[in-house]
């Protein structure tokens, strides 16, 4: 009888605690999010972007922003600190990114008062304004161990002084140099890349803007060298 007793006295307990620990794991579950991100407005360079996650509503929350640059295939992040609006939003503002180029942005979010960080959203693309020029990579020639010269062309510059931005890789990551120069009555010019490496494939690829250009014109399509021994 005692024991029995002792049985229904022990589940009882057993089943408080259970009862307690409900709205626990309830309040929990309420409190993890997957953010949505999407892109409201593209300028020549800075994207507004808004990030709901409608768990999270007024709450205080730290956001890590992947920004990927699809153009020189890169990775920098944003972190932002914030107050969720009623509805779980905030738009969030990326600057100093580059012009004519396509952006892929993901974003993970964490309550402030938390450590651990949610999964990323799925990703939000654009392509930044850019000027409407269409630059060329007419020839490679003049290849050394270490340098290239890039023969470059670009309708309705004839004659314009222009900044060319050239972007290089030898496997994954682009680099990139800026020259200063004069196209001539025919719209070409060229830019002599140093500094490579010897024996090595590299992809190149140009844009280009007027001096008096706030921005530049797409990437050329991409043509390859590969420099000589030492």
């Amino acid at each position: 009888m005692f024991r029995k007793i002792k049985l229904a006295y022990l589940f009882a307990i057993m089943a408080f605690f259970g009862w307690l620990s409900l709205p626990l794991e309830t309040k929990a579950a309420t409190d993890t999010c997957t953010p949505v991100i999407k892109v409201q407005k593209t300028k020549e360079t800075s994207v507004k972007l808004k990030v709901t996650c409608s768990n999270l509503a007024k709450a205080k929350v730290n956001l890590k922003i992947l920004v990927n640059n699809e153009d020189t295939d890169s990775d920098s992040y944003k972190k932002v600190t914030a107050n969720l609006g009623k509805k779980g939003s905030v738009k969030i503002k990326i600057n100093n990114i580059d012009s004519a180029t396509s952006y892929n942005f993901k974003v993970k979010i964490k309550k402030s008062s938390e450590k651990k960080y949610s999964a990323y959203s799925s990703e939000a693309s654009t392509t930044t304004k850019g000027s409407d020029y269409e630059p060329e990579i007419e020839k490679i020639n003049n290849i050394t161990e270490n340098s290239v010269k890039l023969n470059i062309s670009s309708e309705d510059l004839e004659n314009e002084a222009v900044n060319v931005q050239a972007a290089y890789k030898k496997k994954t990551s682009w680099s990139t140099k800026t020259f200063s120069l004069t196209l001539d009555g025919d719209g070409e010019g060229s830019v002599t890349l140093d500094g490579l490496k010897s024996e090595t494939l590299y992809n190149f690829k140009i844009r280009i803007k007027k001096d008096d250009d706030k921005s530049y014109s797409p990437y050329s399509s991409a043509k390859t060298a590969t420099t000589d021994e030492d």
